[in-house]
């Protein structure tokens, strides 16, 4: 069996069928080693777009959040609902307090549900802080090192300092990836990619060994990013030698644009909907 990568929430739509858009990213992993959910998106479109696809959670492996924000964790009670008790593997700091603080706003975007309530509807979470081969041909990140300067995150994501109570920059120390094996190569998997994508590249390249990648797929986070931190991502993409780019999510249209006329034919927009065979 060929892996299967179907996107069933996404920030846009890419044909014109029934399936629903919305601010958030979850993927359908099918695969010989089991199916497994990546993340769930707000939970706004999920269900609907699953019964539009004609897509079942019932036979689910497990399911992995590649972090603690609420368009990546709000969907768990409509995946909880429809396949019962299920493994959920997640990092350690997943239910941190986190906020977004602009200019003229500031709102709460973590996980949107109590720890206790997700296990009471049947959530077994098993909180793994480390590089981990969940299945076989399916590696899970743990948390990612940062050792690039460059790569500073969105000073807009804060959480509240244990020691004063201000609002302080979240580091998002839970930001998980996901490496497939595929019969057309490695193939990265990303939620938001709040580590980044240089950190991400070259941790999987100690952990995993891999020095070259089929696809990276999913949110790179590269719209706060500044010139310096998009050209070394280019260059770390170049560096990896990757054949298909399909970025969504929070990559931004600015940096998606560049994307797309840098690697050409290479790359694609993801949208909800879209399935993929590796």
């Amino acid at each position: 069996m060929r892996t299967r990568l179907t996107v069933l929430c996404e920030n846009c739509v890419g044909k014109n069928t029934a399936v629903l858009a919305e601010h958030g990213f979850s993927c359908l992993i099918e695969s010989n080693a089991g199916s497994h959910l990546f993340d769930a998106g707000q939970g706004l479109t999920l269900a609907h777009n699953l019964n539009v696809l004609g897509k079942s959670l019932s036979g689910l492996s497990s399911m992995i959040l590649s972090h603690g924000h609420y368009d990546h964790a709000g969907g768990l009670p409509t995946v909880l609902t429809r396949t019962g008790p299920l493994d959920v593997v997640a990092h350690p700091e997943i239910f941190r307090s986190r906020f977004w603080k602009g200019k003229e706003e500031f709102r709460f975007v973590g996980v949107p549900h109590r720890e206790e309530a997700l296990v009471g509807m049947g959530a077994r979470f098993q909180l793994l802080p480390e590089f981990t081969e969940l299945a076989p041909g399916l590696c899970y990140s743990g948390e990612v090192p940062r050792r690039t300067p460059f790569e500073k995150g969105d000073p807009g994501l804060v959480v509240p300092s244990p020691a004063t109570g201000e609002m302080a920059p979240d580091a998002i120390p839970d930001d998980i990836s996901l490496l497939l094996q595929t019969e057309s190569g490695p193939v990265l998997l990303l939620g938001c990619a709040h580590a980044g994508l240089v950190n991400i590249l070259n941790h999987f390249h100690e952990a995993a060994g891999i020095d070259s990648l089929h696809a990276v797929i999913g949110g790179t986070h590269l719209g706060p990013a500044g010139d310096e931190q998009f050209e070394k991502t280019v260059a770390a993409l170049q560096d990896f030698q990757v054949r298909r780019i399909l970025v969504g999510h929070c990559t931004g249209q600015k940096r998606a644009a560049e994307l797309h006329a840098l690697f050409g034919k290479r790359f694609s927009f993801l949208a909800a909907g879209t399935v993929l065979d590796f």
